[in-house]
């Protein structure tokens, strides 16, 4: 594995499409680093330039210190997950993961390949499926064995585009666990983008947020979660998403333009503030009540289940200590 860095990254599309501006960013050895935004944020060119698919207009692009914006793909040594499983039908789970083991780079004797096959196969549980054409996987299996087929040989670095990103619901968060796991095991380097926030917070040792082709922050989820230098991005972490309200609805002696607090700084029942409840969202472990505020929608979270009636009159408070301030362009106004 490598350290891969990138140093003031630019890439335009037909002259006027800014993709990346100014890209900085270092990804250490050994560490799951997630770009997390959202769709035409910049997240999958960041990718192809890393691995040489994309010629970037300036910067560089380094692997252990040594400069390799000008090298071919072939000669950067990456693996590449995509979105689309991007397996050969015709092959069996054995050939597809047998195949970059066979690049007349590498020249693997087959009883290695053999030995590599059957280790990744058990790490991810489709040691039965070897023999079984692509086309007969599930979703699921087809994605384990991209991911395999990535996990086989040990590259620079790995990078994963949303692979999880087509899987239902209950299989993407197995599968996060899994791939949690070996990378954990492996001591692997991964690049993972995705505009899903459980897998950001789930996966990553330090997330970087894109905006419009620029990192706007940088840092371990807790971090990204609660000290957030903008508004956008406040609002990539969380679910319940953040309250974002005018600073006027709450008395204070130096009133922002905006306010930002969490929903689970809200606690209901007593306090200075009186609404009405609007919806009540039971879901089991937590219920998320909303409440109108002078016209304003305010989220709680509350452990368990919460009995309540809509149109119900409340008392709540907010955490003071919690509450975040913003400035008209939404950036964050720091204590003094």
């Amino acid at each position: 594995m490598a350290k891969v860095e990138l140093k003031n990254l630019f890439k335009t599309y037909n002259k006027k499409i800014k993709a990346l501006k100014d890209i900085n960013l270092t990804i250490e050895d050994g560490q799951f680093f997630v770009l997390l935004g959202p769709s035409g944020a910049g997240k999958t060119t960041t990718l192809r330039c890393i691995a040489g698919l994309e010629k970037i207009d300036s910067g560089s692009v380094l692997f252990d210190n040594e400069n390799v914006t000008e090298d071919q793909p072939a000669s950067r040594d990456v693996s590449f997950v995509f979105q689309q499983y991007s397996l050969y039908p015709h092959y069996s789970v054995y050939e597809n993961l047998a195949f970059p083991l066979r690049s007349p780079m590498r020249k693997l004797p087959e009883e290695e390949i053999k030995n590599k096959i059957e280790n990744i196969a058990k790490m991810l549980k489709i040691s039965n499926k070897l023999n079984n054409k692509a086309t007969q996987l599930s979703g699921g299996e087809m994605q384990r064995v991209a991911i395999g087929r990535a996990l086989i040989r040990k590259p620079n670095i790995y990078l994963m585009d949303e692979p999880l990103s087509s899987l239902d619901a209950k299989l993407r968060e197995s599968l996060r666990v899994e791939l949690k796991n070996i990378q954990t095991n492996l001591n692997a380097t991964i690049l993972y983008v995705t505009h899903d926030q459980a897998e950001a917070t789930t996966l990553a040792d330090k997330i970087g947020v894109l905006k419009e082709g620029v990192v706007v922050q940088i840092g371990s989820p807790e971090e990204i979660y609660e000290n957030p230098n903008s508004i956008y991005v406040s609002q990539r972490l969380g679910s319940p998403k953040i309250n974002i309200l005018p600073g006027s609805l709450f008395k204070s002696k130096d009133e922002p333009p905006k306010i930002g607090f969490r929903p689970e700084s809200v606690s209901l029942g007593n306090g200075q503030y009186e609404g009405k409840i609007i919806s009540v969202e039971n879901l089991g472990s937590e219920t998320v009540v909303a409440i109108d505020y002078q016209g304003n929608e305010i989220l709680a979270s509350v452990q368990g289940n919460y009995k309540s009636t809509i149109n119900e009159i409340i008392n709540f408070d907010i955490d003071a200590n919690k509450v975040l301030k913003f400035d008209k362009e939404g950036n964050r106004i720091y204590e003094r």
